[in-house]
């Protein structure tokens, strides 16, 4: 009884969420079926690639072990940490800093043809810092660089999923 229950309830379940429109979030869809896409990076100990290759394998995309069977290409050129003063306290010491992560990245097809050139994602936190809790505060920082870090995979996945793939794109307003 309870089995058949838990079977009629999954599956009511299932039909009320395949209704309304909701899906998992992961693979770009907008790439023709069946094609592949490699990721590659100027920084051979890249934890960004590694992050967005397993987010991508795990969601269905098919990924290429080399460029050449590749059908796309993003390219990971940079990525960075940065940790500024945002404040100090009445002793000159910092008291606020402000977490920046960002990646520069591109799109190319098979044939050389940028779909996607000179993209940046960033990501920003603020964090309060106390002389006195030196490890907790260190601690908080190594969870935010992990948050932002996700965050930061969720945008360039985001940006994959509205390149058109028919035209090339640009996020820098200034090239032609």
């Amino acid at each position: 009884m309870k089995t058949t229950l838990l079977r009629t309830i999954t599956l009511i379940l299932a039909v009320t969420i395949s209704a309304c429109g909701w899906h998992l979030r992961g693979a770009p869809k907008n790439f023709p079926p069946g094609s592949k896409l490699y990721i590659t990076t100027e920084d051979p100990r890249s934890e960004l690639a590694e992050s967005i290759t397993s987010l991508l394998q795990t969601s269905g995309l098919p990924l290429a072990e080399n460029p050449l069977e590749a059908d796309f290409t993003l390219t990971i050129h940079k990525e960075t940490e940065k940790k500024r003063t945002v404040s100090v306290d009445a002793k000159g010491r910092a008291s606020e800093y402000e977490l920046i992560t960002s990646a520069e990245y591109s799109v190319q097809d098979r044939n050389g043809r940028d779909l996607l050139t000179e993209a940046q994602a960033d990501v920003y936190r603020t964090l309060e810092w106390d002389d006195n809790e030196v490890v907790s505060k260190g601690e908080e920082e190594r969870l935010q660089r992990e948050e932002m870090r996700r965050e930061l995979i969720s945008r360039i996945i985001d940006r994959l999923r509205r390149i058109e793939i028919s035209a090339p794109v640009t996020d820098n307003p200034a090239a032609p």
